[in-house]
This record gives structure tokens, C-alpha cells and sequence, in this order.
């Protein structure tokens, strides 16, 4: 029993400095250039992940308790929460309204707002100031989703039509609001 709760320790231990590593990078200009915070969060994941499993292959060096399989478990465990965390926390609080709308009215709690001046605000600041159509809309360029033609106009690629499906299929089951994924649908 005592070498299982040492070993769940060492578990914890690891995760936990590795995932402040993870953090961190994010601190760093490592791939900066690529500017998908959802890639290089996935390129930051297998680094951190990585650095996990050798750790635990160092312990196993010293221990024997550890085995081949732990230092896999590592791995897995480590980047499927990390995953997880990450997509839940910071990719949605880069792209989400409410995050964009709440912070707003905190910073301006002096005032009220009525429904319609919050969606101007949106407009305004959010969508037209901070580009963030403009942002999403290169990001579906840097990843293939769509392409542009010749003339200047865009269309979307079958990979986009694959990725409109896998959003489909989700969203049917998990009965998501069918307007995102349906526009023209009323």
C-alpha cells in the first residue's frame, strides 16, 4: 500500500509541475508565429506531456515500481486533462461572448446597460475594433478550412465540409442550438 500512495504522489507531483510548465510556455515566444491558440496550446500539450513521461522514465531509473506502462499512463493522463482544461478555460475564453460581455460591464459597473446597448457595444468593440470576425475568419484560412479562388472570393474545402459535419453529428448529439450549424434552417 505504501509504494501505491507513493506512486500516486509521484503521479501528482509530475502532473502538477508539468502543467505549470505548460502554463508557462505560454509566457514564452516559443511559436509565436502561429497565431491558432487552439495549435499551438496542442504543440504546448505533446512539449509538456512529453517532459511528463520522461520525468516518470526517471523515476522508474530509481524506482522499479514504476513501470513502462506508468510512464504511457503519464502521458495519456497528463494531456487528455490538460486537454481538457485547456479547451474549457482559455480557448473559451478567447472566443466567448459572455466572457467579452461580463468583463465589459465589470469594468464599467458605474453604468447600466440595457440589452441593446450591450449588442452595440459587441458590435462595436468586440467584432469591429478587435477584428474578432476577422480573426476567426484567417484562422479558417491558416487551417485549410477554406481557400481563396482566383477571383479574389473564398469557398470552403472539403476538409471544411468535413469539419461542418463532425459539427453536425455533435451537435446533434448533444442537442446543441441546430441555427449554428444550420444558418439557413428557421
Amino acid at each position: 500500500m505504501k509504494d501505491v500512495l507513493k506512486l500516486i504522489g509521484i503521479y501528482a507531483l509530475i502532473f502538477i509541475v508539468c502543467t505549470a510548465v505548460f502554463i508557462a510556455l505560454f509566457h514564452t515566444h516559443l511559436f509565436a508565429g502561429m497565431e491558432v491558440l487552439m495549435y499551438r496550446g496542442i504543440v504546448f500539450l505533446i512539449i509538456a506531456g512529453a517532459l511528463a513521461a520522461i520525468a516518470m522514465a526517471v523515476v522508474r531509473h530509481f524506482w522499479g515500481y514504476v513501470t513502462i506502462r506508468d510512464i504511457i499512463m503519464m502521458f495519456v493522463v497528463f494531456c487528455c486533462v490538460n486537454m481538457v482544461l485547456f479547451t474549457l478555460i482559455p480557448v473559451t475564453v478567447e472566443r466567448s461572448v459572455s466572457v467579452f460581455m461580463l468583463s465589459y460591464m465589470e469594468e464599467n459597473s458605474d453604468q447600466t446597460f440595457t440589452e441593446e446597448s450591450v449588442g452595440d457595444i459587441f458590435t462595436d468593440k468586440y467584432v469591429i475594433e478587435y477584428g474578432a470576425f476577422d480573426k476567426r475568419f484567417e484562422e479558417q484560412a491558416v487551417t485549410g478550412t477554406i481557400e481563396q479562388n482566383e477571383d479574389g472570393s473564398y469557398s470552403i474545402t472539403d476538409e471544411g465540409r468535413f469539419i461542418v459535419k463532425m459539427f453536425r453529428t455533435v451537435s446533434y448529439l448533444f442537442n446543441t442550438d441546430r441555427r449554428l450549424v444550420y444558418p439557413n434552417e428557421n
